[in-house]
């Protein structure tokens, strides 16, 4: 072969190693353009797996500490103090004297009492015994005497009507004159008369004897009655010296003693004592969150500035809502007291506690993150965006059960080990294809 037809094929060849190139590097800008437009479609979202865990539903308020039961006793500033027996932080059993009080003023007033009440018992018994027998006894002979005297005229009147009837059958017969017969007549007639007056003065005599018995009735009354009010006057000057030993009426610690011997107290001045035994917190609640609280319901407890838990029960529900001003806002809360169940010496009333009220829990629901979770509008069902074995959204409809601020209860549609998407924007939609996105967290709130 000559060089020409050499030089000739050199070239042919060079064409063809050109042209494959060309062709390489098309197929090549054609492979990585559609590799581009594809993952262009692949959506970058933020995935968690529904899983099986504790939903706890709850709510929370601050409120304070204070003792289950306390006594608080005012002190009277016109009442001096003899003695003050205890000081504050000092453990005190029930019916121990804390403060004895002056007496004295009510000491000289009880033995005025005493004399008053054997005055005026000395003065019913002479009513009961002689004064009184006296008027009675007088009534009483009064009383005998005009029935004897109506007795004594009756028997007078009988006779001298039988012989009046007698002296008119004579009289016809010409037996007696008519002079006897009107001596007769008149003399029955003074008779009838005598029987009209003891009668009224029975009656009189009668009267009489019932208001001496009516009088010395309401004489005796009136001064038992007041024999009453001397023995009342004396047992309530008793009660108030013995009531000057201030006496504490529970099992405690004296968290407050202003009383200062041989002083006189200020208005306002108190000795506190606390049943430190038990302790509860009362909290102020929205009625938003109290519609939701009952008797019974557990509860945990911090006491600010403190790490240690708390367990406590909520024991007391207010029975009406009380107006609550903060600034320029009012709001309707009810009191809630929870009691603790395990204080000990580092609770101590007047601190600060947060109260979290179990509401309802479960401890092992299978849950998704509230932020998974969406709405229809239209029918108010709630659903979730599934991520399939080929990454395509599948749109899953959910029967929710307990909600959280962070969580809610799944009991229908989902199993556990499900992937869902965190927060799906508007822009997802079934169907589409997605992927995790690089350095996001997912899952649910922290």
């Amino acid at each position: 072969m000559g060089l020409k037809a050499k030089l000739g094929k050199i070239k042919f060849n060079k064409k063809i190693i050109i042209i494959s190139v060309v062709v390489l590097a098309i197929v090549g800008i054609g492979v990585s353009s559609y590799a581009k437009a594809q993952k262009a479609k692949v959506k970058q979202v933020t995935m968690a797996k529904v899983t099986k865990k504790k939903v706890l539903q709850s709510v929370s308020a601050t409120g304070n500490v204070e003792a289950k039961y306390r006594n608080d006793i005012a002190l009277n500033p016109a009442q001096k103090v003899v003695k003050a027996l205890v000081t504050e932080g000092q453990q005190v059993k029930k019916g121990d004297v804390l403060v004895e009080l002056d007496t004295s003023d009510y000491e000289s007033q009880l033995e005025k009492a005493k004399l008053t009440l054997a005055n005026a018992q000395a003065t019913l018994n002479q009513l009961t015994k002689t004064g009184l027998d006296t008027e009675r006894s007088n009534a009483q002979n009064g009383l005998s005497q005009a029935q004897i005297t109506l007795e004594n005229a009756q028997r007078n009147y009988d006779d001298l009507n039988k012989k009046y009837q007698q002296n008119q059958g004579l009289l016809s017969q010409g037996y007696i004159s008519q002079n006897d017969f009107d001596a007769s007549k008149k003399a029955f007639e003074e008779a009838a008369n005598a029987v009209k007056g003891a009668q009224s003065a029975l009656a009189n005599s009668q009267s009489a004897f019932n208001n001496v018995n009516a009088s010395s009735g309401d004489k005796v009354t009136a001064q038992r009655t007041q024999v009453a009010l001397a023995q009342a006057d004396i047992d309530n000057l008793t009660k108030k010296i013995e009531d000057s030993k201030l006496k504490a009426n529970t099992d405690g610690i004296v968290i407050r003693m202003d009383a200062k011997e041989n002083q006189f107290p200020k208005a306002g001045d108190m000795v506190i004592v606390d049943d430190n035994s038990s302790f509860r917190v009362s909290l102020d609640m929205t009625q938003y969150d109290a519609v939701k609280v009952v008797k019974g319901q557990k509860a945990d407890i911090k006491v600010k500035g403190s790490d240690k838990k708390y367990t406590g029960q909520v024991t007391d529900i207010g029975e009406m809502a009380q107006t609550k001003t903060n600034g320029t806002d009012q709001d309707y809360k009810v009191n809630i007291k929870v009691t603790m169940d395990n204080p000990d010496e580092n609770v101590k009333a007047g601190y600060e506690a947060d109260s979290e009220i179990i509401i309802s829990q479960k401890d092992s629901a299978l849950a998704v993150g509230f932020d998974g979770i969406k709405e229809e509008k239209s029918t108010g069902k709630k659903y979730v965006y599934l991520v399939n074995s080929s990454n395509k959204v599948e749109k899953k409809y959910i029967k929710a059960g307990l909600e959280t601020d962070y969580d809610v209860e799944v009991i229908d549609g989902l199993k556990d080990g499900d992937k869902y998407i965190v927060n799906p924007p508007e822009t997802i939609h079934e169907g589409d294809v997605v992927a995790e996105a690089a350095n996001k967290n997912g899952g649910t709130k922290k």
